[in-house]
């Protein structure tokens, strides 16, 4: 669904992520719904009809609020994976031209970014673990593109998998993708 990929675009993995923002929705709903109810006794020329259509309206904004703020989530770690992702790939480039395999190449990367770039690090330090845990390394690539949700990302995996595909030298794609990126 569109809320799991918004989800899982923030850094939300976890497999109760889903029900626990529903509940956050719902939680600052009615607490917004009492915070009108609350607010409008101050107000003792307001009728109960008005009182109910303040209610309904804040408890929409309390609903919509998650919404927004996971939105905004969403969009500061993409930037996040966005601003690191070159030097990750010039990283790369440097690690295959070098002579080690693509897995090797994002261990490596990986390791190297934990600090000046975690976000990117965890992403495919998780590639690595999948495809250790017996996932094809297409599928891995696929799961990061999706996870990340940035079409940067996407193109890279959709030439890396036609490169594996047709026998090509990774490095060398790796090279002409960060030359044209």
């Amino acid at each position: 669904s569109e809320i799991r990929s918004r989800l899982i675009h923030a850094g939300y993995r976890a497999e109760n992520a889903m029900a626990s923002f529903y509940a956050i929705k719902t939680l600052v709903s009615l607490i917004f719904i009492a915070a009108a109810i609350l607010g409008a006794t101050s107000y003792p020329f307001l009728t109960s009809s008005q009182v109910a259509l303040l209610s309904l309206f804040a408890g929409f904004l309390g609903m919509m609020l998650p919404n927004f703020v996971l939105a905004h989530r969403a969009r500061k770690r993409q930037r996040q994976i966005m601003n690191d992702f070159p030097d990750a790939l010039d990283l790369m480039v440097a690690c295959t031209e070098a002579g080690l395999g693509l897995n090797s190449a994002l261990q490596r990367v990986a390791h190297e970014l934990a600090v000046s770039a975690p976000v990117l690090a965890e992403e495919l330090a998780l590639v690595n673990a999948q495809v250790r845990a017996g996932v094809d390394r297409v599928e891995a690539l696929k799961d990061l593109a999706d996870r990340t949700g940035l079409s940067e990302i996407r193109g890279l995996v959709s030439m890396l998998a036609q490169s594996m595909r047709f026998g090509v030298s990774i490095a060398e794609t790796l090279r002409v993708y960060a030359e044209e990126f």
